[in-house]
C-alpha cells in the first residue's frame, strides 16, 4: 500500500450491521456514521462505538434473539 493510500481520508459513510432474529426471521439494524466522524476519531473508534450501540427491539407478540 502506498503512502497516498495509507493516508486517504474517509469520503463516504461508515455502516455497521447488528442482526437479530424475530420469529425466526433475520432483522438487520444498520448503525451509520458520516465519513467525517471516522476521519476525526479514527476507524477503530467508530467500529468500537457501533458495536457497543444499544439497540432495543421490543415486542409483546414476537420472539426476539440477538445473533452474530
Amino acid at each position: 500500500m502506498s503512502d497516498a493510500e495509507a493516508t486517504k481520508r474517509f469520503e463516504g459513510p461508515v455502516t455497521i450491521e447488528q442482526s437479530f432474529k424475530v420469529d425466526g426471521r433475520k432483522l438487520t439494524v444498520l448503525v451509520t456514521f458520516p465519513g467525517a466522524v471516522a476521519a476525526e476519531v479514527g476507524m477503530e473508534a467508530v467500529v468500537a462505538l457501533a458495536n457497543r450501540a444499544i439497540v432495543s427491539v421490543e415486542t409483546k407478540n414476537h420472539q426476539v434473539e440477538k445473533f452474530r
